[in-house]
């Protein structure tokens, strides 16, 4: 618990021997604040990483930053940061250290190397197909509501798409409203079929 009470405070000590472009760039990316914590664009213009990158690696990345700087416009997905990725797991879970609280996670979760819109395709197939559901998307959440009323109202249930990596996402699935017997029977009946052939791993 000492530990884990470092990690969530940010302190560490580097080793005697890194240089102090290195410790500079340590210390930002181990920032327990994500506000203040240094972005993917701060560490790749960073003095250490960039005599380390090979020219072809920096040339694709500047290939990269102008191509982003031509879709800024578009309102792009939240990105999963470390905390996270630790949190995702159940053995690696850290709320309880520092909650008093915590609620039961209900839901389906899973891995995919697909992209955003192939995963909001799949499941506007299977609203479809069921053919219960109203289906509202926006850039990284898509919500399924149902039209009828249960035992506890309509079921409504929301995926929330997080990129790990350009080619890597998590998809969130859980329910916002309605009866958990007829979610569950809808994830194990529908929704986990239509789903097998995008998943690349299941996280729980």
């Amino acid at each position: 618990m000492a530990m884990y009470r470092k990690i969530y405070r940010g302190d560490f000590k580097c080793p005697p021997w890194f240089s102090a472009e290195s410790r500079n760039l340590i210390t930002k990316l181990l920032d327990p604040n994500p506000s203040t914590r240094i972005t993917i664009q701060n560490i790749m213009e960073s003095p250490w990483l960039r005599r380390a990158i090979p020219r072809s690696i920096q040339e694709d990345q500047a290939v990269e930053d102008l191509d982003n700087e031509n879709n800024k416009s578009k309102k792009q997905p939240e990105t999963l940061n470390a905390f996270h990725i630790i949190s995702l797991s159940e053995g690696f879970d850290l709320s309880p250290l520092f909650e008093e609280r915590r609620e039961k996670r209900e839901g389906l979760r899973f891995a995919t190397t697909r992209s955003a819109d192939t995963v909001i395709s799949k499941l506007e197939d299977v609203a479809a197909k069921v053919g219960k559901f109203n289906v509202n998307k926006g850039e990284s959440v898509v919500r399924l509501q149902g039209q009828k009323c249960g035992r506890k109202g309509k079921l409504a249930i929301a995926a929330e798409i997080f990129p790990v990596a350009p080619s890597f996402l998590v998809v969130e699935v859980k329910k916002d409203h309605g009866d958990t017997l007829e979610y569950n029977q809808f994830c194990s009946n529908e929704l986990r079929p239509a789903l097998k052939d995008i998943i690349w791993t299941s996280l729980g």
